[in-house]
């Protein structure tokens, strides 16, 4: 019976890199490069019923975007119309675009698969 590796929290892997620190077990170095900065894609939308009973949309900007269901059917209406995607094809000359978020990517191309990769946009 083969025994499956359980997946490593960061946290765990911190703390572990940490106690090595701590005990002389690992360098500086050898920790700093243990611990990359990655690159993480934005994660997929999803949607949550606030408080108050409106749906809170996450994911698409760094706040949710909150309306109450009438409005969201509004606004897929309008979506759904084609409206929104011509008046940006109109007036794109004059309207401004969010560049791409280019996070500070720190991993090395010979690090190996049990590096501790931190999105450093969450710590």
């Amino acid at each position: 019976m083969s025994e499956e590796k359980k997946p490593v929290s960061a946290y765990q892997q911190l703390s572990g890199i940490l106690n090595a620190l701590k005990s002389e077990e690992m360098s500086l170095n050898d920790a700093l490069n243990k611990i990359q900065l990655k690159d993480v894609p934005p994660s997929r939308p999803y949607c949550k019923v606030t408080a108050g009973g409106a749906l809170a949309l996450y994911g698409i900007s760094k706040q949710p975007i909150v309306l109450y269901a009438d409005q969201w059917n509004k606004l897929i209406k309008v979506t759904k119309s084609n409206y929104l995607e011509n008046y940006i094809k109109y007036n794109e000359s004059r309207l401004k675009f969010k560049p791409r978020n280019n996070k500070y990517l720190a991993k090395t191309s010979n690090s190996n698969d049990n590096d501790l990769i931190i999105d450093h946009d969450s710590v």
